[in-house]
């Protein structure tokens, strides 16, 4: 067993958790070793989530209330990792297109730091991906009104664009075909 000395040790620990807390994300994220103003100015925040969302679902509307809000919801756990990942996406901003505001980039240059951060390692990649996958339900599904629906796709919502003529067939007896038992068992 090789001695080492208390200087030595002190040393090489300092210089470990520097590499760990600059280069290592799962470390980053439990240490919070980013920008404090990245927890701290929401209006930053929720505007680089609002141009992220508008990029990933071309067409979102920027204005709507409920367009970022499945990412501060307790509800979900990723919520713990919105600071990281706004730091994460102005720090991608930064090295690839020389400035650190992400919604002021261009649609191109927004979806180059997306795809960078979908290659990036394997706790930043699955951050990008989920978030990406919030996004797209939150917005897609309509979890927070239930009554809007989503026109991008042509779900109008429920009972607001269809007349009854729409919503149920006319004359459905001699439309669709008749039971082939009486009780739906075949035995």
């Amino acid at each position: 067993m090789q001695k080492i000395s208390r200087r030595r040790f002190v040393e090489q620990s300092a210089m470990l958790l520097g590499l760990a807390a600059t280069g290592c994300s799962p470390l980053r994220i439990l240490l919070n070793a980013y920008p404090e103003k990245f927890d701290r100015e929401k209006p930053l925040v929720e505007n680089m989530f609002r141009a992220f969302v508008v990029t990933v679902i071309p067409g979102a509307p920027w204005e709507d209330t409920n367009l970022i809000r499945i990412y501060s919801d307790d509800y979900y756990p990723f919520h713990r990792y919105c600071g990281f990942f706004a730091f994460n996406l102005a720090q991608g901003s930064a090295n690839l297109c020389g400035n650190e505001r992400f919604d002021q980039l261009s649609p191109a240059q927004r979806t180059a730091v997306i795809e960078n951060g979908l290659r990036a390692d394997g706790t930043v990649a699955r951050l990008y991906g989920a978030a990406i996958f919030m996004a797209k339900v939150s917005f897609y599904g309509g979890i927070y009104n239930d009554e809007k629906g989503c026109p991008l796709i042509d779900f109008y919502g429920p009972q607001s664009a269809f007349g009854e003529g729409e919503k149920h067939y006319p004359q459905g007896a001699a439309r669709l075909a008749r039971e082939m038992t009486r009780d739906g068992n075949y035995d």
